[in-house]
């Protein structure tokens, strides 16, 4: 009787389990896309395509909210504090994450601590970027001119991104070129088109305007080969500079906590969209390509990436000004 009696209660509770185990569906209500930069950038441009895919997908709303300002601080550190429900994620690129962590030593949130990694949503190399007034023909060309003139040349900076390419040159190239800070990568490109910077590295999607601009050139991308979307532009190896090389990625991030059943389905609705062709020609439109969909690239190549810059920033004594 007593068994009788047990094995009843143990039907009663697996009978209630679902009840209190299982979450509710999700999403069913508006998500937000954080983006750190102003709008018109990369990151904006992807983040607003990824957004219609998924909202496609989930039949919610997915809304795109710029939160730009302290080089991607403040939207990165808001969607960090943000409930780990899954409707608040941050769209976010490597200046936002590996690069802001080895450059401020008192930033808010920790690229590994903070937050839960998911897809990659686009990657592209980096591309050396100049006015035509400058007038060099090649990389070669701009670093002797930076020789000749040490500190005359500038460099347009959206960010920890460019400002980092542009340090790694100088201490392989041992050229003197003033960085003049611009806020986002969007302004630092108009800059470099209106001839009130000599140049400017930059990402792809970044890059778009410029490149359909006559009045900038591109002298070389920092990928080990060259661009399949750019195939006559050298690589910087190709360019006389070898050893810099480098890629810029844009991905997918939760606050740290996010149930795992919500991260699982982001993944999994994530990575759908990184098969889908439409999604994949419009990225192609900014000179980008779609990440793998897996969640373990973004945290290893957080990794990777955190370590590369970290001795740049040793090694040429980075210090940015927090306020």
């Amino acid at each position: 009787m007593t068994r009788i009696r047990l094995i009843a209660f143990a039907a009663i509770i697996l009978a209630c389990a679902p009840a209190s185990v299982h979450a509710e569906p999700w999403p069913t209500r508006q998500v937000r896309l954080v983006v750190p930069t102003p709008p018109g950038g990369s990151i904006d441009a992807t983040a607003r395509i990824l957004a219609n895919k998924l909202q496609q997908a989930w039949g919610q709303n997915v809304m795109v909210e710029n939160r730009p300002g302290a080089s991607m601080r403040i939207g990165a550190d808001a969607v960090a504090k943000a409930p780990a429900d899954g409707y608040t994620l941050l769209v976010a690129h490597d200046g936002a994450l590996s690069m802001n962590a080895v450059v401020y030593a008192k930033l808010p949130y920790h690229p590994q601590r903070d937050f839960e990694p998911l897809p990659l949503i686009a990657t592209a190399p980096e591309v050396f970027l100049t006015n035509v007034k400058t007038g060099v023909p090649d990389v070669r060309g701009f670093i002797d001119a930076a020789k000749r003139n040490p500190g005359k040349l500038t460099n347009a900076s959206g960010g920890t991104n460019s400002l980092l390419y542009l340090e790694l040159l100088k201490s392989i190239a041992d050229v003197d070129i003033l960085s003049v800070p611009y806020n986002g990568g969007a302004p630092a490109i108009n800059a470099v088109i209106a001839g009130d910077a000599n140049m400017m590295i930059a990402d792809l999607g970044t890059a778009n305007p410029a490149l359909q601009s006559p009045s900038v050139k591109a002298l070389a991308v920092t990928s080990a080969t060259r661009s399949a979307l750019m195939p006559d532009v050298p690589t910087m190896r190709e360019a006389g500079v070898p050893g810099y090389e480098g890629r810029a990625w844009i991905g997918v991030f939760a606050p740290k906590g996010t149930p795992a059943d919500i991260l699982a389905k982001l993944e999994t609705d994530i990575a759908a969209v990184m098969r889908d062709g439409d999604y994949r020609a419009r990225l192609e439109t900014f000179r980008m390509v779609p990440g793998d969909g897996r969640s373990s690239e973004t945290r290893d190549i957080i990794a990777d990436d955190m370590a590369k810059w970290g001795r740049v920033v040793r090694e040429r004594h980075i210090e940015i000004d927090q306020n």
